[in-house]
């Protein structure tokens, strides 16, 4: 090894030891923050080279008090969204890592809708949902942060993407894909909410809920009239036109208790 490569090799040491030191200062929790703030023009000045990476480790910690710290997520999050379009494969790469399922993703999803065109966020969490899958997690919050935020966009993959959901071993998770095909209003999703609905072992709160989004939808229960009637929750029924009509009797319970 010649001399030159050998101080091109400490070269290149000492800028991984500089880059792991800033990403760990980045995330303190404590103190002033100002290793957290010369971590932030560290990886601002690096930008494509690793940059947006690094900036992206200061949404996995909060610190105190708390109009700090959203303070410096906000400033993190400008700089980010200045990157514009360059930082969305980093952006992806953070929604898909090992430990991904414990992880905050809110900011990261608000630089996305920032930067990207519809097609390309799409694309992004589809892919994220449809690697995560609707087996059963101990922390729901990605998914269902992923399909609160996928129902805002006005593309063909949407509702396809959110059926699935309405059978993930969540109901945190089922009953977010549920409100997001409610808001899309696409009858493509009807026969599988009746499905479920009419299935066994649905969960009451689950079945009412499909009830419920189907009153609202105004869909009809075709094909499954007789399966409807004999399970729909106390205060609902189908009328001559199909459809369900009513209103569930616990939520006017439940409404009633809160505001006594």
């Amino acid at each position: 090894m010649s001399i030159g490569d050998w101080l091109d090799r400490q070269r290149e040491k000492k800028k991984h030891r500089t880059y792991r030191k800033h990403k760990k200062h980045i995330k303190t929790k404590f103190g002033q923050g100002e290793d957290r703030q010369r971590a932030v023009q560290y990886f601002t000045d690096l930008g494509k080279n690793g940059g947006y990476e690094g900036l992206l480790e200061r949404f996995m910690v909060n610190v105190e008090p708390s109009i700090k710290d959203e303070d410096e997520k906000e400033y993190v999050y400008e700089i980010l969204v200045e990157f514009g379009q360059d930082v969305i494969p980093a952006i992806e790469a953070y929604l898909n890592r090992k430990d991904a399922a414990h992880i905050p993703i809110t900011w990261p999803l608000k630089v996305l809708a920032a930067v990207a065109e519809t097609k390309e966020a799409v694309r992004v969490i589809v892919d994220s949902l449809e690697k995560i899958g609707t087996s059963y997690t101990r922390e729901p919050e990605r998914k269902v942060l992923l399909v609160s935020q996928l129902v805002e966009y006005d593309d063909p993959r949407v509702v396809p993407t959110l059926i699935p959901f309405l059978r993930d071993h969540r109901d945190e998770v089922q009953l977010e894909a549920l409100a997001a095909l409610e808001k899309k209003a696409d009858e493509s999703a009807r026969e599988e909410m009746l499905k479920l609905l009419t299935e066994e072992d649905t969960p009451a709160r689950i079945r009412s809920a499909i009830a419920e989004t189907m009153k609202k939808l105004g869909l009809s229960v075709k094909g499954f009239r007789k399966k409807v009637e004999d399970i729909l929750p106390d205060g609902l029924h189908v009328d001559r036109s199909g459809r369900i009509k009513g209103r569930w009797v616990h939520a006017m319970v439940e409404s009633d208790d809160e505001e006594s």
